[in-house]
This record gives C-alpha cells, structure tokens and sequence, in this order.
C-alpha cells in the first residue's frame, strides 16, 4: 500500500509519497517559499499556499517522492 499525503491550495497541490520519503530535507533547504518542514523524519509541506511552483523540491529529491502540480 502506498502512503501519499496531499497539501492542497485552491488550483494547486503537492503530493509527498512518505513511503519514499527519508528525511535526508533537501526539499526543505532548496525551498525558496519555505513551503516545506521535517515533522518526525518526514518532509511535510506545511506551507503549501506559499508554493510559488518552482518545481526546485521536486528536482532535488533524492527518491523522486515529492509529487507538484498545478492546474495551469
């Protein structure tokens, strides 16, 4: 089974399949809007209204967990 959080903002939203997941928080240095936090070794994006969708999260995962879309 397979274990994905969804952060929603009206048209647009970010999935972070936690299974995948290791905390190692490249996301959370590389994020220009501060989107993203570590809550218990987890990447969560706590700030996801604040996403200007750079997209920057997505291409430092090391496991390809961080999903972003948008409705653009």
């Amino acid at each position: 089974m397979v274990n994905i959080k969804k952060w929603e903002d009206n048209d647009h939203w970010v999935e972070i399949d936690l299974d995948l997941c290791i905390g190692v928080a490249e996301c959370v240095d590389v994020c220009p809007a501060e989107v993203y936090e570590l809550v218990d070794g987890k990447v969560v994006a706590s700030k996801i209204a604040q996403c200007t969708d750079c997209m920057a999260c997505q291409d430092v995962c090391p496991t390809n967990a961080i999903l972003d879309h948008s409705a653009w």
